[in-house]
């Protein structure tokens, strides 16, 4: 087996793993392999990996029961204004229990006198005619006399035609047409005068009766105690319009609802002009006393 010198040189039987040169060979020179330098190199990149994200934990109550949503507010006029509407503040809602409270005391009230002056209505329309008819025969014709008078003048016409004319065969003639347009005006004066005494005493007949069912209104009035309402505006119908004003939820007091009917433009005033001149109308002939004034006809109750 081979081994070495001091000097690093084989010495021994050679290795059998390197045979001998052989006398044909040549020799060469054996060149020294130099160690490979070592190539610093870069660290290999390490792979990026990304951790998971955490499984999220939702409450079963967010699918089995409502959303809350949460919203700003800003508070306006007594309401809190959210992204969905208008919501009552506590002030708010308490108003609008005082004027719940307010309005069913007053359906209350318009009740009471609904049941206390719908029997009563026959009354008020039989006074509303009897004023009608006395507005009615108040006024007489006057076209019958006038026609009357323009018959009688040309009758007149006739008799000087008949009594100049050159026609003295047709005297006659005209003396018949003259006596019939006399007559015929004459007629038509009469009607006139006999008509106007109907009227007469019609218009006393329908006094009587206006007296008489204007002392019943104001016995009526006077039998509910302390009615908020003048006498005025206690006919059935305006109460009955009230009464729906107020179940309609946009009124909450009697008075709210009959100044809302007498703010239409002219309304009010035409009333207070009625009024004044019924009263002075009629005192002239009840002896200084007024008789009762209904204001139905002239607020709109449909």
């Amino acid at each position: 087996m081979a081994d070495f010198d001091s000097d690093w040189k084989i010495t021994g039987s050679p290795d059998p793993a390197t045979p001998d040169p052989q006398p044909h060979q040549t020799a060469q020179a054996v060149q020294t392999v130099q160690p490979a330098q070592v190539v610093p190199t870069a660290p290999a990149a390490q792979p990026v990996t990304y951790a998971a994200p955490a499984p999220v934990t939702v409450p079963a109550s967010v699918y089995t029961g409502a959303v809350q949503q949460q919203v700003p507010t800003v508070q306006a006029s007594g309401y809190q204004r959210t992204v969905t509407g208008f919501v009552p503040s506590s002030q708010q809602i308490i108003q609008n229990e005082e004027l719940t409270a307010e309005r069913d005391a007053n359906l209350v009230e318009i009740n009471k006198m609904i049941n206390h002056f719908s029997p009563k209505l026959g009354v008020y329309q039989d006074y509303e005619n009897c004023i009608n008819d006395i507005a009615k025969y108040s006024q007489t014709s006057v076209a019958p006399f006038v026609w009357g008078v323009l018959f009688g003048l040309h009758s007149l016409i006739f008799v000087f035609s008949a009594a100049t004319s050159n026609y003295k065969d047709n005297i006659f003639l005209f003396a018949g047409i003259a006596l019939g347009f006399l007559l015929f005006g004459a007629g038509l004066i009469a009607i006139f005068f006999v008509k106007k005494k109907k009227h007469k005493a019609k218009l006393e007949e329908l006094y009587v009766k206006f007296e008489d069912l204007s002392n019943q209104l104001t016995i009526i009035y006077n039998g509910y105690s302390s009615c908020v309402l003048p006498p005025e505006y206690t006919d059935p119908r305006i109460l009955v319009k009230i009464q729906s004003m107020l179940l309609s939820g946009r009124y909450f007091s009697i008075g709210n609802s009959l100044n809302t009917m007498l703010g239409f433009p002219g309304v009010y005033q035409r009333i207070i002009n009625a009024k004044n001149k019924f009263a002075a109308d009629t005192s002239a002939s009840f002896n200084g006393k007024s008789a009762f004034f209904n204001a139905s006809k002239y607020l709109i109750l449909r």
